[in-house]
């Protein structure tokens, strides 16, 4: 078919046509248009079944079963479903577990989150308990304040000990080295992070008083102290109080009010003579002036194995610098976690009994109760082999001092020597 021009070639390409050719304006042959070609094509597979949505899908599915498999062994799948129990629980020291990101891991994995206060331990037990689940005092004292405060309240109950650490002075390696020259501290064996002090040599110190210069550091002036928490508001304060009055009492426990009077009048220089007292005694131990500041300082032995812990596995070896004295006559402590409702006895059930909160206590430095009805969990000797950092010496059959024969008796002896507010 040939047409004159565009115009009858365009009016043509509006209706069907198999075969055309245009003809131009001289009259010689156009573009010949040939018939379209029609191709059918297989119709397409499901996008399940592609070989290329398949070859990308199971590898991924495979992962994600994999996940919710772990998930749910490890008991955690489920926890966005479950309800989770927020608990309030007021400290002092043991901040330190309850703050520790495996701990609260364990922890969620029983749908249960701590939001600690964190004040002195005797401060936990003469403060207001309303809005708390648990109290969990540093040691035996400030929990029995609170179980007196809380007499006739069904659901107060205290748990039985888990958590120990004895009461240690921390310094610095050129201060032990001055106090072994005085004759009032010496090396323990295989390890130079631990030395052993003479808490009755370590007072005559104190009370003549001597200076650092005087037993060989030549260039510091400072009178011999050791620095605490207030006594008024913590228990490692009210507890070295009470490590001085036992020594000072010719290692007697103090039985009256009497005794009591007398030998506060003994102490107190000791205790006030070290300035005003430390509102972080740890923070201060281990910032980069602590030795500056406060060349002893009284700890939980805890505190200081985790930092040394730390140190290992930031640098490969302890640090060097910093050592513990271990008074001849010990202190150990026994925080004294106390339940105030169901759901505080539910996490105080937990601490006694969970295999995994008890490992990682010891894994942050504690020493753990046994138990006849739970297993036993690795020594401390045990885990700090693996954690790479030296063990003290078992201090098993040392002197072990008494505090006041009642709780009564050492609050007149606390609030005696530390002046503190009725």
């Amino acid at each position: 078919m040939w047409f004159a021009d565009r115009h009858d070639f365009m009016n043509f390409c509006r209706f069907p046509a198999w075969t055309w050719q245009y003809l131009g304006e001289n009259g010689s042959r156009g573009i010949e248009m040939s018939e379209p070609r029609l191709q059918v094509r297989r119709p397409q597979a499901p996008p399940l079944l592609r070989r290329g949505f398949l070859r990308v899908f199971l590898p991924t599915a495979a992962v994600a079963i994999a996940g919710v498999a772990i998930l749910l062994a490890g008991g955690t799948a489920a926890l966005p479903f479950q309800p989770l129990t927020v608990l309030q629980g007021k400290m002092g020291s043991k901040e330190d577990y309850f703050n520790d990101p495996e701990v609260q891991r364990i922890l969620l994995r029983h749908h249960i989150r701590v939001h600690v206060t964190s004040m002195g331990s005797r401060d936990v037990a003469t403060t207001g308990l309303d809005g708390y689940d648990f109290v969990f005092p540093s040691g035996q004292p400030t929990a029995e304040l609170v179980q007196r405060r809380t007499t006739g309240n069904p659901d107060v109950k205290p748990h039985r000990p888990v958590l120990t650490s004895p009461l240690v002075l921390a310094t610095y390696r050129r201060y032990a080295e001055a106090l072994i020259e005085a004759k009032v501290a010496r090396k323990q064996p295989d390890s130079d992070l631990y030395f052993d002090v003479d808490v009755t040599g370590l007072g005559r110190l104190m009370r003549e008083p001597k200076t650092w210069q005087d037993i060989g550091l030549r260039t510091n002036r400072n009178p011999i102290t050791v620095h605490t928490s207030s006594v008024c508001t913590s228990n490692g304060g009210g507890n070295f109080l009470g490590l001085l009055a036992y020594v000072e009492n010719k290692g007697q426990p103090i039985a009256t009010e009497q005794d009591v009077d007398r030998v506060a009048d003994l102490v107190a220089p000791l205790v006030r003579g070290a300035g005003l007292p430390l509102k972080s005694p740890k923070q201060t131990y281990f910032a980069a002036d602590g030795a500056a500041t406060a060349p002893i300082t009284v700890l939980y032995e805890h505190q200081y194995l985790q930092y040394q812990a730390q140190a290992v596995r930031a640098t490969g070896k302890p640090d060097p610098t910093r050592v513990l004295l271990y008074p001849d006559t010990s202190l150990m402590t026994e925080p004294g976690f106390i339940s105030l409702n169901p759901d505080g006895r539910r996490l105080g059930t937990l601490l006694e009994t969970d295999l995994d909160l008890r490992r990682r206590a010891v894994e942050l430095g504690f020493r753990v109760v046994a138990a006849d009805d739970v297993p036993n969990t690795p020594t401390l000797t045990e885990q700090l082999a693996s954690d790479r950092v030296p063990a003290p010496v078992d201090r098993t059959d040392d002197t072990k001092a008494l505090l006041p024969a009642s709780i009564d008796l050492f609050e007149r002896l606390i609030v005696r020597v530390g002046q503190c507010p009725s």
